[in-house]
């Protein structure tokens, strides 16, 4: 189909250092996916540094598994940061659920919010990151299906826009050494920050939320809420760059001098519109 093209509604470079706070099982919300609640994603997680984790075979198929489940003991450890996945979650019957306990984007009003009052009064549940406590039931369903890969400097993880997904922290992972190896553990504590860069994708009939909310493009310009990713990008300018299919040679001009234009103006303005939007939702 000619009409169907992908384009990146956001990007984000991100760190995890061996600060025992994490967000928990969780989906995106529209701060980090600005797309109304049908519309479909997929997201890249790339990993730039490596992320080893001895655990993963354990989750393998079987031909691919091997006898070495634990650990060598042997040798000092250095625990990561790192990055786990509920599988299925995204089909789970009980999904709608966790959306209504996390606030997620499926259960923003039609409409979208008013103001910073506004959302404070009607936004579901108790937080995005914090399932593990409001809803010990689910927390323990989703880690039921979680998996963690043995991630080298480069892979990247594929994953529906709805899979729910987590950071495990340093001190989770020492936890687990400790479980397994116990007074033989020789653990060694890096200052290392483990770095990841995250693209989400969306096809560009996706729809920006309507309403009050922190997207750069409609702060920039109000009129872009609810519009497509396909119509900001026609009338103000490549907010969401086209990935697929390549532009053709006369297009790449334009898209540069859009991409300066944006870099340059739009965007410290929209950034200056945010802080004062974040204030706000702090002080509601």
């Amino acid at each position: 189909d000619d009409s169907i093209n992908l384009r990146i509604c956001r990007d984000i470079f991100l760190t995890k250092d061996d600060d025992d706070y994490a967000c928990g099982w969780h989906v995106d919300d529209t701060g980090f996916w600005p797309s109304i609640a049908s519309d479909p994603g997929v997201n890249a997680w790339i990993a730039l540094d490596d992320m080893p984790y001895q655990w993963s075979r354990k989750k393998l198929p079987k031909h691919l598994a091997t006898d070495d489940e634990q650990p060598p003991t042997n040798q000092t450890h250095t625990a990561v940061a790192t990055f786990a996945l509920s599988l299925g979650s995204h089909r789970a019957p009980w999904r709608q659920e966790a959306y209504e306990v996390t606030g997620s984007t499926h259960t923003l009003p039609p409409e979208g919010f008013l103001s910073a009052a506004d959302m404070i009064k009607r936004r579901s549940g108790k937080g995005t990151c914090n399932i593990k406590t409001s809803a010990p039931h689910l927390y323990e369903k989703l880690e039921e299906n979680k998996i963690v890969y043995d991630i080298k400097k480069g892979d990247v993880i594929f994953h529906d826009r709805w899979l729910f997904h987590r950071t495990v922290t340093v001190a989770e992972y020492e936890k687990q050494l400790m479980n397994d190896l116990g007074e033989s553990l020789k653990l060694e504590r890096s200052d290392k920050i483990f770095r990841r860069y995250s693209i989400r994708y969306s096809p560009g009939s996706a729809r920006v939320p309507p309403g009050y909310g922190v997207e750069p493009s409609v702060l920039y310009n109000a009129a872009n809420a609810n519009r497509t990713l396909d119509e900001i990008v026609e009338s103000d300018g490549p907010w969401y760059p086209e990935v697929w299919p390549r532009l053709k040679e006369n297009d790449e001009t334009d898209n540069i001098d859009g991409l300066v234009d944006l870099v340059h103006e739009k965007m410290p303005q929209a950034e200056i519109a945010r802080d004062e939007r974040k204030k706000e939702i702090r002080m509601a």
